[in-house]
C-alpha cells in the first residue's frame, strides 16, 4: 500500500516534490524482505553477559532502537573476556583509543545496538536512566531480584514514569521463591536444573554443554515474551512486567526428559550422544573421524543395514527386529555397527549415506561448520565494517523473511560510543506531529507525507538563501528567512529548528531577545554565523527521522525516537 501511495504522489506532484517522493520510495525498495517490524520501538538494555544481550540483539535485529546502558569504566563484563579479540586498526577513532580491543564474545551478541555509559551510583546518572525510561517502550534488565528497586528503578517505580513500559526482568531463579536473590550463572543452572545430569558419557562424570545453552534459551524466551507483551500493550494500552529466569527456562528445556519423570516417574541418566529410547541413534567412530547416525524407525534401520552397512542379516535378527528389541540389546548392536564403520574413513561413509534417507551428519569442528556447503550457500555469516576493527565476520541473523535476512545496520559499539548523541525527540515534538498525522484520511498518509516533503524542499531552499544573505550581510533578508522557516518548522513540530530560526529572525532585526537589548549589525552577524551551522545540523537530525518514519511507518508514531 505504501509503494502504491508513493507512485500516485509522484504522478501528481511537481517535479521537485516528485523527486523527494522518489527518494523515499527508493530507500523503501532497498529494505530486506520485510520492513523492520520493530522500527520505532525503543529498548533500554540494562543487561550484560549473554542471556539479556541475546534477547535485546534479537529485538535490535527486528529494527528496534536498542540503547545498551553500560557501567562507565568497564562496560559489559564480556568486553574483557579475551582472548580472542578483534584486531585494532591503526586509524581507529581517537575517542576510543583508551579502550582495549573488543572481545569476540562481546561482538557475538551486541550487533545493531548503541552504547551509552551511565554511573548508576550518582543522582545525575539515575536521572539519565529515568529520562530514558520515560521515552522507551521496553526495558530489559538482569540485575539480582530487588537490586533495581533499591535504586528506585524497579517495576513499580518505572511504571509510574511510563505506564506503557514493557519491563523484562531476567534473573537466575525468578522474582519469588527462596532462591530469588541468588545470582544466576549458566553452568550452575545447568547443574541445578538437570541438564548436566543428563549430559556426558554414562561411565564418566557429568559434563556441561559446550556453549552456554541455558543463557541462550533464556534469551530466546525473553525475546518471545517481550514480543507478546508489546502485542498485549496494543490491546490494553498498559505495560507488562515480565519475569524470565534461567532456572525455569532450563526446566522447560528438559522437554521429553522432564515428561518421562512427571508422567512415569522415570529418572534419567547420561547416554553420551545416544538416545535413551531409540537405537541406533548416536555418534559412531570411523577410521578418521566421527558420524552422527539417527535411524529412528524400522524402515531407516533396514536401509542402514542393507544399503549402507551391507549387513542385511541384522534386519531379520530377533534381537534387532524392532526398536524395543534394539534398545534392549543396545550394547551388542552398537558394537557391530561401530566395528563396521571403523573399517573405512569418514568421507567413504558420507558418500554411502548420501541420498539413502537415513539421517546422518559428520561431526564437524568450527572451521568445517562455517565451510559447510549449506552455510556457504545460505550466507550464514555477514561481514560488517567495524570502526575500530575493520571488516569483521559475525553469524548472520538466523531467520529469513520473504527470502531475506534482517540487515546488520550497526556494528557492535565500542564502550560509550553513542553517549552524547543529538536527541531527535528534542528535535521533533511528537504531539504536534501526531496532530498532523490525524489529518490523514487513510493509512497511505497522503496529506502528512506531502506536507513533510514540501517542508524538506522549503528547508533546503531556505538554507541556501540564508547562506547567500549572510555572505551579503543582508540582515533584513536573514530575519525574513528565519521567520519563514520558523513557521514551517513549527507547523510540523520540528522544535529545535524552529527555535534556532526564531533567534536568526530576532538577530536579523538587530534584537537580542534573551538579553533584552538591541544589537549592532556586526554583533548580529557574529551571533548568526554559528547559528547557521547548528540549525543545519538540527535540521539534518529531523530530516533523517522523518524520512525513516515514512519509509517504515510504525503503528505508534509517538514511540519512535532516533537518538539519545
Amino acid at each position: 500500500m505504501q509503494h502504491r501511495a508513493l507512485r500516485l504522489l509522484c504522478t501528481h506532484a511537481s517535479p521537485k516534490k516528485a523527486a523527494v517522493y522518489r527518494y523515499i520510495s527508493a530507500a523503501s525498495s532497498q529494505l530486506n524482505g520485510i520492513p523492520p517490524p520493530l522500527k520505532g520501538i525503543r529498548v533500554l538494555d540494562l543487561t550484560r553477559v549473554l542471556a539479556g544481550p541475546t534477547a535485546t540483539m534479537l529485538l535490535a535485529d527486528l529494527g528496534a532502537d536498542v540503547i545498551k546502558v553500560e557501567e562507565v569504566e568497564r562496560g559489559d563484563d564480556t568486553r574483557s573476556w579475551s582472548p580472542p579479540s578483534a584486531p585494532l586498526l591503526e586509524n581507529a577513532p581517537s575517542e576510543a583509543s583508551h579502550l582495549p580491543p573488543d572481545s569476540a564474545y562481546f561482538l557475538a551478541v551486541n550487533r545493531n545496538k548503541r552504547s551509552l555509559t551511565v554511573n548508576f551510583k550518582t543522582p545525575d546518572g539515575l536521572e539519565v536512566v529515568r529520562r530514558l525510561i520515560k521515552t522507551s517502550d521496553v526495558l530489559v534488565e538482569n540485575f539480582v531480584s530487588g537490586k533495581l528497586a533499591s535504586m528506585g528503578l524497579g517495576w513499580e517505580d518505572c511504571k509510574k514514569i511510563n505506564p506503557r513500559l514493557v519491563y523484562a526482568s531476567i534473573t537466575g531463579y525468578g522474582q519469588t521463591g527462596p532462591y530469588r536473590q541468588a545470582a544466576g550463572y549458566d553452568v550452575v543452572i545447568e547443574a541445578e536444573a538437570g541438564l548436566m545430569h543428563i549430559t556426558g558419557e554414562p561411565d564418566r562424570p557429568p559434563a556441561k554443554v559446550g556453549v552456554a545453552a541455558t543463557d541462550i534459551a533464556t534469551g530466546l524466551y525473553a525475546h518471545g515474551a517481550i514480543m507478546a507483551a508489546l502485542l498485549s500493550r496494543q490491546q490494553t494500552g498498559e505495560g507488562v512486567w515480565i519475569d524470565c529466569n534461567l532456572f525455569e527456562s532450563q526446566l522447560a528445556g528438559l522437554a521429553n526428559i522432564a515428561s518421562n519423570y512427571l508422567i512415569a516417574g522415570q529418572e534419567a541418566g547420561r547416554h553420551g550422544t545416544a538416545h535413551p529410547s531409540i537405537v541406533p541413534y548416536q555418534v559412531f567412530p570411523c577410521k578418521d573421524g566421527f558420524l552422527m547416525i539417527g535411524a529412528g524407525n524400522d524402515k531407516q534401520f533396514r536401509i542402514l543395514c542393507e544399503a549402507i552397512l551391507q549387513l542385511p542379516e541384522l534386519v531379520d535378527d530377533a534381537k534387532f527386529s524392532n526398536n524395543a528389541a534394539r534398545v534392549a540389546n543396545r550394547t551388542e548392536l552398537i558394537d557391530i555397527i561401530s566395528g563396521t564403520l571403523k573399517g573405512q574413513d569418514r568421507d567413504y561413509w558420507i558418500e554411502r549415506f548420501t541420498g539413502e534417507g537415513v539421517p546422518f551428519g559428520p561431526i564437524n569442528n568450527i572451521r568445517q561448520t562455517f565451510e559447510h556447503p549449506q552455510a556457504v550457500a545460505r550466507e550464514s555469516t555477514v561481514e560488517v565494517d567495524h570502526p575500530r576493527a575493520g571488516k569483521i565476520k559475525l553469524v548472520a541473523p538466523a531467520v529469513t523473511y520473504n527470502g531475506q535476512r534482517m540487515p546488520v545496520r550497526i556494528p557492535p559499539p565500542w564502550l560509550s560510543q553513542h553517549t552524547g548523541e543529538p536527541d531527535a525527540e528534542d528535535t521533533i515534538d511528537m504531539e504536534t506531529f501526531q496532530q498532523i498525522l490525524e489529518l490523514d484520511e487513510d493509512d497511505e498518509r497522503d496529506f502528512s507525507r506531502g506536507m513533510t516533503c514540501e517542508y524538506f524542499k522549503q528547508a533546503n531552499t531556505t538554507f541556501k538563501d540564508m547562506d547567500d544573505a549572510f555572505s551579503r550581510k543582508d540582515l533584513e533578508k536573514l530575519s525574513s528567512l528565519g521567520h519563514f522557516l520558523k513557521g514551517s518548522s513549527a507547523a510540523l513540530g520540528v522544535t529545535k529548528v524552529q527555535a534556532s530560526c526564531e533567534k536568526i529572525q530576532h538577530y536579523g532585526s538587530l534584537r537580542d531577545e534573551e538579553a533584552g537589548e538591541p544589537l549592532a549589525p556586526e554583533a548580529a552577524l557574529k551571533k548568526i554565523d554559528p547559528l547557521l551551522e547548528s540549525v543545519k545540523k538540527e535540521y539534518a537530525v529531523a530530516e533523517k527521522w522523518l524520512k525513516e518514519w515514512y519509509i517504515e511507518t510504525p503503528q505508534e508514531p509517538g514511540a519512535l525516537h532516533v537518538s539519545t
